[in-house]
């Protein structure tokens, strides 16, 4: 019996390739879509070729052999999270504070501009 292989069946090192740059992606906080993308690249398959070995073949091995470092990962995942979040609300609140130090300083110059204009005009309408 003669058994027909595609030519564009998945090899164990293309899998473990995509395995391997998925739950990197995953671990940094990224999201599979940004792992597929870049084993399209390396693999010059399509994002939703690798999508779908990665959901069809690789995930279900995947979750088996991880539940426990699955736990780790989502707490990992949640606290770089809430890191990105509260530097980038420390640098929101940083621009704020800049623009309103900005704000008063022209403020206080126009109220200085109005007084000396306020001034010239008595000045002017006494003569």
């Amino acid at each position: 019996m003669h058994v027909k292989i595609r030519k564009d069946s998945w090899t164990t090192e293309e899998d473990n390739l995509l395995k391997e740059l998925v739950l990197k992606k995953m671990e940094e906080g990224h999201t599979q879509l940004s792992g597929f993308h870049e084993a399209s690249i390396l693999l010059g398959r399509s994002k939703q070729a690798c999508a779908f070995r990665w959901n069809k073949n690789l995930r279900p091995a995947v979750r088996q052999k991880e539940v426990p470092k699955k736990e780790v990962t989502d707490s990992s995942s949640l606290q770089n999270h809430l890191q990105l979040a509260m530097a980038t609300f420390d640098e929101m609140k940083q621009s704020y504070d800049e623009i309103s130090n900005a704000y008063n300083l022209l403020k206080t110059d126009y109220e200085q501009l109005i007084n000396w204009v306020k001034q010239g005009i008595t000045h002017v309408e006494k003569k």
